[in-house]
């Protein structure tokens, strides 16, 4: 039996549209990042399963003041053991029922991945208002979720995979686009340098150009709702 809804990733993401994704994590300056991302703005920070050593970036930064999300999420394994380090937050990179199950009984909010409508239609009928579209960029890009949520008004996107700071208004231009997912903002170079100013900047910059399009997008869609009165 279902214990928990799914969750309203929009209103977690209301003044983060850009959400940080860190693959190849780098155990010793993981607090250093996240004091860094702080200070540039953010209050979310996605660390994907991909290697062992993410499990040891959880358990340093689950105390501290940014909230972790649980990225590359495959096996029902991986939400029972988030569950134990008391972390509720999870994106898988594909459409899966199982997880989906598990993560419920488990109280895990979940942001399902999705690459086609059928799978939209199905993550609809589950309940969820939210999910990733992955791999974003190589489905097709803008045009791709265009089409897509064309027949799916009800449903928000984040887009992840393949996306840069170079084409983030193409999707924020687009309706229905919760937020962004992207590792552009966290280059492994300048964590190995442990340059934290550049790093900051980098970031700060690009959450600022996420805001603002976003924003926009937001007035556009709300003038275009006016106007049909």
């Amino acid at each position: 039996m279902s214990h928990v809804s799914p969750f309203d990733w929009a209103s977690l993401l209301a003044d983060q549209p850009l959400i940080p994704v860190w693959a190849k994590v780098l155990p010793e300056v993981a607090e250093d990042l996240v004091e860094v991302l702080l200070r540039a703005g953010y209050g979310v920070l996605e660390v994907t399963l991909r290697e062992e050593a993410a499990w040891k970036v959880l358990e340093q930064l689950k105390s501290t003041d940014i909230t972790l999300v649980a990225g590359s999420v495959r096996y029902p394994e991986q939400l029972v053991k988030l569950k134990r380090l008391g972390l509720t937050l999870a994106v898988t990179p594909g459409w899966c029922p199982e997880l989906n199950a598990v993560a419920r009984d488990l109280g895990i909010r979940l942001l399902p991945g999705v690459a086609t409508p059928g799978e939209a239609m199905q993550a609809c009928l589950e309940g969820y208002r939210q999910v990733k579209l992955f791999p974003a960029a190589a489905l097709g890009g803008p045009e791709y979720l265009q089409a897509m949520k064309a027949p799916l008004p009800e449903m928000q996107f984040v887009p992840t995979g393949g996306i840069d700071e170079s084409c983030l208004a193409q999707w924020f231009a687009l309706p229905g686009v919760a937020a962004v997912g992207g590792s552009w903002m966290l280059p492994r170079e300048l964590l190995m340098r442990k340059d934290w100013g550049i790093l900051e900047n980098l970031a700060s910059r690009s959450l600022q150009a996420a805001r603002e399009l976003r924003h926009q997008q937001t007035n556009t869609s709300q003038a275009d709702g006016d106007s049909k009165v």
